[in-house]
């Protein structure tokens, strides 16, 4: 007996698992960014189709919530040290402003 959904529930853990530990990272965070929102994706996909075949839905829950926690922290990371990065070499004058 099959479980519709498993491998895109799986898929969004793993994407979300990997989003949240690169968000703690400078200069990846866009990658982790780029993985939880392809984990929200799969997850949400996953979700539903364990919920219309009347399936588990705890992994692709899991999945969502990770997803978002590791997307929010990446985007928190990516624009306040692009923005510290960025003031920097400003008032370095590095860029010329």
């Amino acid at each position: 007996m099959s479980n519709p959904g498993k491998g895109l529930s799986i898929a969004g853990l793993v994407l979300g698992i990997v989003s949240a530990v690169l968000a703690w990272f400078y200069m990846i965070n866009i990658i982790a960014l780029i993985t939880g929102i392809v984990g929200i994706i799969c997850a949400a996909k996953g979700k539903s189709a364990a919920v219309a075949a009347g399936a588990p839905t705890g992994m692709g829950t899991a999945g969502l919530v990770l997803s978002i926690i590791g997307t929010c922290l990446a985007g928190i990371g990516f624009f306040s040290c692009t923005l510290c990065v960025l003031c920097t070499a400003g008032t370095a004058g590095v860029l010329g402003l």
